[in-house]
């Protein structure tokens, strides 16, 4: 249904250096949806995740996000970026702040919530995630696997209305994928909507309602996770599955 719509994306395309990174990529996402974009390196995954919140600017085509083109020049897309929560291959926490400053400094500084109610919605998003010991340390004492949690946490803090994950796991140890993997299994959980890029498979077969797979720039075939993985239609993503599962 249209009024499910989060974000409409029509015909967006990008270049780099000449090169075509994303031809005419078209696709709707509903509130809810956890969507997961899988594709060989260098297909345009992470450039058409920068693309959603502007960190690329794309060369033409329409990104409507609750109904307002964030494309156009006119738009504030501070204030649009403020219900989009990110979290990057690196965690890129503020080294010199405590984990609870790292948490609090956006919501208080962008958009003026009282201290007080920073720190304690913080807090209850940090027990949510098992990290509520880890408040007044600093990033050095914690391990990446905390690092990400916590990179997490800080996008929640701001009270998204989508989350985009650019390979969250990618720079972690094995050992360490799990207890992200569980924190976002959690957020679809309690219906968060998610655009996710990944290289895990068994995250997005299990926690995925949609699956994308992405090959030079292009959507090339979409569908529910079963199928999707049981069943591949195009023979781009059957070769491509074949070695990666």
């Amino acid at each position: 249904m249209a009024g499910d719509k989060l974000i409409e994306v029509k015909n967006l395309c990008k270049e780099f250096h000449g090169k075509k990174v994303l031809k005419n990529i078209s696709i709707d996402i509903n509130k809810g949806d956890v969507v997961c974009l899988i594709g060989p390196s260098g297909s345009g995954k992470s450039t058409f995740l920068r693309c959603l919140n502007k960190l690329e600017v794309a060369d033409s085509g329409e990104i409507l996000f609750e109904g307002v083109d964030i494309c156009k020049k006119d738009v504030n897309i501070d204030l649009h970026r403020q219900k989009m929560g990110m979290v990057f291959q690196q965690f890129n926490l503020f080294p010199h702040m405590t984990v609870l400053d790292n948490l609090t400094i956006a919501p208080i500084k962008l958009q003026g919530v009282d201290a007080n109610i920073a720190i304690d919605y913080a807090i209850s998003l940090l027990e949510k995630v098992g990290l509520a010991d880890r408040a007044d340390e600093y990033q050095s004492k914690l391990s990446g696997g905390q690092q990400q949690r916590v990179a997490i946490v800080r996008a929640l803090c701001m009270k998204p209305d989508v989350m985009l994950f650019d390979e969250p796991t990618s720079a972690l140890d094995p050992e360490m994928v799990g207890e992200v993997l569980s924190v976002m299994k959690d957020l679809a959980e309690q219906k968060m909507t998610m655009v996710v890029v990944t290289h895990e498979m068994g995250f997005a077969r299990e926690v995925a309602n949609r699956v994308v797979f992405l090959d030079s720039g292009e959507f090339v075939e979409e569908n529910e996770p079963k199928e999707f993985f049981t069943n591949p239609k195009n023979e781009r993503l059957k070769i491509f599955l074949s070695k990666v599962l």
